[in-house]
């Protein structure tokens, strides 16, 4: 007993130590990261604006232009303070007394309304589809983030952010990435979307992708479009790799107001009139009218009235009769995957890819665009095609693919993949085009020996194996045609490392019990 307590005392002991070695390892860590700071080092800021609703969902905001200015240095005495630029710190802002959240966002307001006056330059950008913008390459030291355009939906809050920021677990960071605070604006607005279409072969209207195009759009009192509504009735809609682009007018009194397309003079173009615009290369022909919310024809667009409207939303359409030279259309691609089992519709729990590839000039496939699919469903790709004639056709090649787009090896994939090939897409199909790929469960097979009654029992240990020869007795020699290897389970443990921790662990077992035994005689 005596013995056994001395062990137990051994053992929490050394527990003890150990755990005192890891809490000192993580003390001896903690002002590594701590202080990783390198003077004069650059880094990158992202800035990703975004609106959230009350369920906590959110949406990217995009073509908001923010402006950055550096408004402050890093002193480093062995800790890095940051010290206000210039006639800046004369307004009595002092960064390392600012303690809480609403000090920094107090001192941003400040620095806000005198950053235009101090004459510290600045650099603009504007918000991508996903809400982001980065400015990279930027010199240590303080920034403020300031809203520089008043068009936008959203208004966004000053906020000041350090290069590189006090990460309390990481460190300094040099890749900083922030989401500055986002409210909707609640001044009443118009919102005016352009949008371009060809007419096909069946008299339907067709999206189709302007490659560089700049509109411009006015607002008027009056049906006739004489009498603009303010100084910038008029806006320029640039549609670049895409089939329609938005305006917005920002504080816009109660009243009713006439959407116009204006020509190259800002007089209005009248709807539903052939327009013709002839140019060096060729002579564009179009239609356009303005259509309302619910997309009936109106030009007609009312803020307040009897239904307090804050927003009224207006579209302002192109129908040209044949597709330009400067325009490509959309092509659409239906993928329809079946999952089958014994000739019936299953499901699995893989989750399936496929990828629409395009040849290049080398006549070698290149992914256009890898959908994940919907098994026993259709996903549907939509995808711009290059400028063409009308009676044009392209072909593109759809093969299953993993996530990744790249096409999955068939000896590898535990399913028969059937449908793969091409698909055409022509006018007169309106470029829409579908394809079925269907996945059969490979069955598990199950092999029952056949007895052979007539064959002579082989002797299984009939034979002495002489040093140097690696036939075993009882098996097929190589010439046979039979392999001497073990058919491959899918378990890659290698068994004779297990088989040896399996003789260890005898060995040292049979050893504490023969002690066990001693002590005990």
């Amino acid at each position: 007993m005596k013995n056994k307590r001395k062990q137990g005392n051994k053992f929490q002991s050394l527990l003890a130590v150990l755990m005192l070695m890891v809490m000192l390892a993580i003390s001896v860590l903690q002002p590594v990261f701590a202080q990783n700071y390198e003077a004069g080092k650059k880094g990158d800021l992202t800035l990703i604006l975004r609106e959230t609703d009350e369920e906590g969902n959110h949406t990217p905001v995009a073509n908001v232009g923010l402006t950055l200015y550096k408004v402050g240095s890093i002193d480093f005495d062995g800790n890095v303070h940051f010290v206000i630029d210039g006639a800046l710190g004369e307004k009595g802002i002092d960064f390392n007394a600012l303690s809480t959240a609403d000090d920094w966002f107090a001192a941003a307001e400040k620095l806000a309304g005198i950053i235009e006056e101090s004459g510290v330059s600045g650099v603009q950008d504007f918000s991508n589809e996903q809400g982001k913008m980065t400015f990279t390459g930027l010199e240590e030291g303080m920034y403020l983030v300031v809203q520089s355009d008043n068009s936008s939906k959203v208004t966004v809050s000053p906020m000041l952010i350090s290069i590189p920021f006090a990460d309390s677990e990481q460190g300094w960071l040099y890749e900083v990435q922030v989401y500055p605070k986002v409210a909707v604006r609640d001044e009443k607005k118009i919102q005016v979307t352009k949008r371009v279409y060809y007419i096909d072969e069946n008299m339907d209207p067709q999206p189709m992708v302007e490659t560089d195009a700049t509109y411009r759009i006015g607002i008027f009192l009056d049906k006739e479009g004489t009498i603009p509504f303010r100084d910038d009735y008029s806006k320029d809609i640039r549609i670049k790799g895409a089939s329609s682009g938005t305006a917005v007018w920002m504080d816009v009194p109660d009243g009713t107001y006439y959407v116009f397309e204006l020509d190259e003079n800002q007089k209005p173009l009248q709807q539903n009139n052939r327009i013709d615009i002839s140019d060096a290369d060729e002579k564009k022909t179009f239609y356009y009218n303005v259509t309302g919310a619910n997309e009936e024809e109106t030009d007609q667009t009312v803020i307040g009235s009897e239904n307090s409207a804050v927003e009224s939303i207006s579209y302002v359409n192109n129908y040209y009769l044949e597709l330009p030279d400067d325009f490509y259309s959309y092509g659409h691609i239906s993928i329809i995957k079946k999952v089958m089992a014994d000739g019936k519709e299953t499901t699995a729990d893989n989750t399936f890819y496929a990828g629409i590839f395009e040849k290049d000039e080398n006549d070698e496939l290149v992914l256009l665009k890898n959908m994940k699919l919907k098994q026993n469903g259709v996903v549907t790709a939509e995808f711009a095609l290059p400028n063409h004639e009308k009676d044009a056709e392209f072909t593109y090649t759809v093969l299953e693919t993993d996530k990744d787009g790249k096409p999955v090896i068939k000896d590898a994939f535990p399913y028969i993949v059937s449908g793969e090939g091409d698909v055409v897409l022509t006018d007169e199909g309106q470029y829409n085009g579908t394809i079925t790929i269907t996945n059969s469960i490979v069955p598990e097979q199950t092999v029952t020996p056949t007895p052979n009654p007539s064959a002579t029992p082989i002797p299984r240990s009939s034979e002495t194996p002489v040093p140097g020869n690696h036939h075993t007795p009882g098996r097929s020699t190589p010439s046979g045609g039979t392999s001497g290897n073990p058919v491959k389970t899918g378990d890659e443990t290698p068994v004779g490392v297990w088989a040896g921790i399996l003789a260890a662990a005898i060995v040292i077992g049979g050893a504490a019990g023969f002690a066990v035994r001693r002590r005990k005689k």
